[in-house]
């Protein structure tokens, strides 16, 4: 069992203060960029995931092209701010160390004539959005071992989420109603594991801002109705709009990436954000952001997008692929999006930080038994003791007193 000191785990605390270590962008960043005719608009919001069966990083994305690549339509009414034209795909790409990726020739979608290209399908009359592809083996049905949530909309009276199961995750049938839940363009599918639930977390509005709702299903075909899961408040700027959201877990929290939009500076960033069951998502204090756009002029130096999966597991740090634009939100149209990976190390990126002499207590947690270790960083030295639940005070022989002083990492 492994525990995170995060936020409101703390029972009592002298000196120590919350502590939250912003993502690290890769050195190979961006690692995928629209390179295709059909790219032309680049690529945004990745789905990846690590298939262990076949040793293989696979990514889902969204991109699109218009003119001479696709059928001319005119331009449609504004979706987000954005004038719509051409076509939007759902694309799929796989890679064996999830920095160089490979688009396979599916066959699927017919460009210009041919159908080699990495297409999985297009939009159904008129925009796609953000796409979630989950990986689940321990479906007893073998048609829907991979299981997806998207925006689309067909250009007349129906738009919103749907669902659509697969395989092999290159075959999709589309499930349920269309749309299976209400939303705007920005859906995210979590599988909850621990709890045996999927969970979507939908995009509304509140008073002309954006902001989420969630539902849930046991079974991926039935869905509770729509709730608020998270509103801008008063803490917030009046022109701060909640854009995208994504959920994982992490040692014994459930935390989450909130896509926040500051319309006044039109750029997007993205905030930590925790749950404690899945369901009951709150902000933390001090609202961190813990990935921020890059440079003016940078590939993201407009935006920071949400990915749309949890972070993967790479030795001992996690990649978490995220999507990037050098425009701003309401020029992002004109420039190409990309793909990059933004990392944390194992159990570092929420805890606790002393400023010299100070102490901290935990809530109370259940442990097996065996050795108990924390993991810090202690530049001076450090000690524990446990105490028991209750006002029993420290186990004897467990003292701070007793405990022989560690330093280091």
């Amino acid at each position: 069992m492994k525990l995170l000191f995060v936020p409101g785990e703390i029972t009592e605390r002298v000196n120590c203060f919350d502590r939250i270590e912003p993502l690290k962008k890769h050195s190979r960043n961006p690692v995928m960029v629209g390179e295709r005719p059909w790219e032309r608009m680049g690529v945004c919001y990745p789905s990846v995931i690590w298939c262990e069966q076949e040793r293989l990083f696979k990514m889902w994305y969204l991109t699109g092209a218009e003119g001479e690549i696709v059928k001319h339509r005119p331009v449609q009414p504004l979706i987000d701010n954005a004038e719509i034209s051409g076509r939007s795909f759902v694309c799929y790409a796989v890679s064996s160390d999830g920095l160089e990726w490979e688009r396979p020739n599916l066959g699927k979608i017919k460009i210009q004539g041919s159908g080699d290209n990495n297409i999985l399908f297009a939009d159904s009359g008129f925009f796609l959005g953000c796409v979630t592809v989950i990986q689940d083996v321990d479906d007893p049905d073998p048609g829907r071992r991979y299981k997806m949530l998207v925006y689309d909309h067909d250009g007349e009276s129906r738009d919103g989420a749907r669902t659509a199961v697969s395989p092999d995750g290159i075959d999709w049938r589309f499930v349920g109603e269309f749309p299976v839940l209400p939303s705007q363009d920005t859906p995210c599918l979590w599988h909850n594991q621990e709890e045996r639930e999927y969970v979507a977390f939908l995009k509304t509005r509140i008073d002309g801002r954006r902001a989420r709702l969630i539902s849930t299903s046991r079974d991926f075909a039935t869905w509770s109705s729509p709730q608020l899961c998270l509103a801008p408040d008063r803490g917030d700027s009046p022109t701060l709009h909640f854009y995208a959201q994504s959920a994982f877990r992490h040692r014994d929290q459930v935390l989450g990436f909130l896509n926040v939009y500051e319309m006044a500076t039109q750029q997007l960033a993205i905030e930590l954000i925790t749950s404690g069951t899945g369901t009951d998502w709150r902000r933390l204090p001090g609202r961190p952001i813990v990935l921020a756009p890059g440079d003016v002029g940078a590939w993201d130096g407009g935006m920071v997008l949400t990915g749309m999966n949890a972070p993967l597991k790479r030795a001992d740090s996690y990649w978490y692929y995220y999507g990037g634009n050098p425009g701003l939100h309401d020029d992002a149209s004109h420039a190409p999006a990309a793909v990059g990976i933004a990392t944390f190390t194992e159990g570092r990126l929420t805890g606790q930080q002393l400023v010299g002499a100070g102490w901290f207590a935990s809530k109370p947690f259940c442990c097996p038994g065996g050795c108990l270790t924390i993991d810090a960083v202690a530049r001076e030295p450090l000690t524990a003791e446990i105490y028991g639940a209750g006002y029993g005070g420290a186990f004897p022989g467990y003292e701070h007193g007793q405990c022989k002083p560690v330093t280091g990492d």
